[in-house]
């Protein structure tokens, strides 16, 4: 895995008044030592900067995030956020968020790109495995920016958790069910699944055969039961298939789950479970949104699109919270 020099990015995190550091230098390859190796012992520039690597053989790009905290001495737990279709790694870290939570936490924010190029130049969609056809292999190059994060921050590889938006969440369904164990936890937002969809009777089930996790994993997950993209009840696209109801029970049951705690209130459906080794399980359903993420005022100039967003609470800050909490 070839890696190359970071390229600077104003972010609108910049934009809002935090004073971002300078790019000062040149940025120094893997081999330089085992301090270096192990990604700590140099401090890094604040900021949002994009860094390209060598994946499968194809230059691919990610962006993160370094808090004013950094010190490049003490091991920061990682935020992983995934884009949904269409969409790129910079805008969704303008969606997210991650960036103000990352600063207030101290902790760094990735965002990776996806490989399967849209119409609109610079837009990229997911080779989500099982539904998609393109050719790269994202769960290699998610493996590989994982690797490149650890030799080049100073992190803390039992902290590292991953978040998805639409197709970056279906992504991040499906690396967990692949046995891939790099995140701790994981949130997803109107993108929750349980292996491809397979046809049953008049609908869809989550084909057991294609998910089949290493370990039970704490996820949180949010669905707005106005969503036109991804329905909560199923169907959809051929992607998508079954319901969120399906998703998560059956994500209960790979977890060796208890029977979840149910409170509403307002407009929120809360489901809480208590599952196997220590993990939880956290499902919120919010009446009146639509494809959107709760509390992304990002998202507020396509709600005719994407239909309403949520503002009864900011998912970006319950992740957190559930994230802070996890069994490494």
């Amino acid at each position: 895995m070839q890696i190359f020099e970071p390229k600077r990015k104003i972010s609108n995190f910049h934009r809002a008044g935090v004073s971002l550091a300078v790019a000062l230098g040149c940025f120094l390859a893997v081999s330089t030592g085992a301090a270096f190796a192990a990604g700590c012992g140099q401090p890094r520039d604040v900021g949002r900067y994009d860094m390209s690597l060598t994946s499968g053989g194809q230059e691919r790009v990610f962006s993160y995030y370094i808090p004013s905290g950094y010190s490049g001495q003490a091991k920061l737990p990682v935020v992983f956020d995934f884009h949904g279709s269409d969409s790129n790694a910079n805008e969704q870290l303008d969606r997210s968020e991650w960036e103000r939570v990352a600063e207030r936490e101290g902790f760094i924010a990735v965002a990776p790109q996806g490989s399967m190029p849209m119409k609109r130049p610079g837009y990229f969609a997911w080779n989500v495995p099982g539904v998609a056809k393109g050719d790269a292999d994202e769960e290699a190059y998610i493996r590989d920016v994982v690797k490149a994060v650890e030799e080049n921050f100073c992190v803390d590889p039992a902290k590292m958790y991953a978040t998805g938006y639409s197709g970056g969440g279906r992504m991040v369904s499906q690396f967990l069910c692949d046995g891939n164990t790099q995140f701790a936890a994981a949130g997803l937002v109107v993108g929750l699944r349980a292996g491809t969809p397979k046809a049953e009777g008049a609908g869809f089930v989550p084909d057991a055969a294609t998910c089949k996790p290493a370990k039970p994993i704490s996820l949180i997950a949010f669905a707005g039961l106005d969503d036109k993209i991804n329905p909560i009840a199923g169907q959809g696209l051929p992607y998508w298939g079954y319901g969120a109801d399906a998703a998560l029970n059956r994500w209960a049951e790979l977890d060796a789950c208890q029977p979840p705690t149910v409170t509403t209130e307002g407009r929120v459906e809360t489901k809480s479970f208590a599952c196997g080794q220590g993990t939880r399980i956290v499902s919120y359903r919010l009446s009146g949104a639509g494809h959107t993420w709760p509390g992304s005022t990002a998202s507020l100039k396509i709600q005719k699109v994407i239909g309403k967003v949520s503002f009864d609470f900011n998912a970006t800050d319950l992740m957190w919270e559930f994230f802070s909490k996890a069994k490494p």
